[in-house]
């Protein structure tokens, strides 16, 4: 079987109900970008107009960085199965990034066509937990006049917890954040993780914010960085943030071997490189190793939705210029 083929064949295996993810959207769940871009540029150059293929490549697209081409593809979608939830919701997610490059006019004009998406996907699946996480940031980020609302952003993370008890959880952990109640950002994300320890956005979350600097917490961030490994070894998350742990503690054995199972295990993601990286070099420690990381991050095409080559090579490259004055001493 010739690789186009079995690619299209995974496309075709996919179960056939409304609800199930085809097998792309698996790979996309679980941060595999790159392996889903290989089917779904496949069944697109099969089937240009098979909706799923357009709405697919839209995210994937978007993920690495293509400012042109995802709003087509989400429109296309949406023109072609007007009925399904996700191609709307997609669609206002790439009207949010479009709005990020506008100017203050074109942004008012853009969030009124996000809110008509949005709401359009809500109507038609209420429960599309991803729809009303794009909901709460709307109303959180934007101004009153296109829209935002607080009262709003507490009502739809009230919907979020109703679906979803940890999402919930981090709704409100996010809610929190955004009035700078930093007292109970920590105590929500621990409920998060405790009301759904199959969550890896709820383990990340908690390790995120135990990674901080203001909050420094190694020790719990390495627990959710073992209990991601043990969900999932060929998902990526548990590794990052275990990479930052041993950085941030100077843990060389344990890094090393860690990026080497990280690489055995995820062998197309080095996001573990950079994440170990940027730490060390936050904390002004080892500039060399830094760069030796970056270096091998620099190596292979970057993961979609993680630091592009070129950040890494402007951090390559400040790694290499703190590491000179070090070389030189020696």
């Amino acid at each position: 079987m010739t690789l186009r083929l079995a690619l299209l064949a995974l496309w075709v295996l996919a179960p056939p109900a409304a609800w199930a993810l085809t097998p792309a959207e698996n790979l996309i769940a679980k941060g595999h970008w790159k392996r889903a871009r290989a089917i779904v540029e496949a069944r697109y150059r099969e089937a240009p107009d098979d909706p799923l293929a357009n709405f697919l490549l839209s995210q994937i697209r978007n993920a690495f960085g293509d400012r042109q081409t995802p709003p087509r593809l989400a429109e296309r979608a949406v023109a072609l199965a007007p009925q399904v939830a996700r191609y709307h919701r997609q669609m206002a997610e790439v009207i949010g990034v479009m709005a990020q490059q506008a100017n203050v006019v074109r942004q008012l004009l853009l969030a009124r066509r996000f809110q008509r998406e949005i709401d359009t996907a809500l109507a038609l699946d209420p429960a599309d937990v991803q729809a009303l996480r794009d909901q709460l940031e709307f109303y959180l980020l934007a101004p009153g006049i296109a829209g935002g609302d607080q009262e709003k952003a507490r009502s739809t993370a009230a919907r979020i917890a109703a679906i979803d008890r940890p999402e919930g959880w981090l709704a409100e952990a996010r809610l929190a954040e955004y009035r700078k109640e930093s007292s109970r950002i920590e105590d929500l994300l621990r409920k998060a993780v405790e009301a759904g320890p199959a969550s890896f956005r709820a383990r990340e979350a908690l390790a995120a914010y135990e990674l901080a600097p203001q909050h420094l917490n190694l020790d719990l961030a390495a627990q959710q960085g073992r209990d991601a490994i043990a969900l999932d070894p060929g998902r990526v998350a548990g590794y990052s943030i275990l990479a930052e742990v041993y950085a941030a503690r100077r843990s060389w054995g344990e890094l090393d071997a860690l990026l080497e199972a990280a690489q055995s295990h995820v062998p197309d993601d080095l996001t573990p490189y950079y994440r170990a990286a940027d730490r060390l070099l936050a904390a002004g420690h080892d500039a060399a190793r830094a760069a030796r990381y970056l270096a091998e991050y620099c190596s292979q095409e970057p993961e979609g939705n993680q630091p592009t080559r070129a950040e890494a090579q402007a951090r390559l490259a400040e790694a290499t210029r703190a590491a000179a004055p070090a070389s030189r001493d020696r």
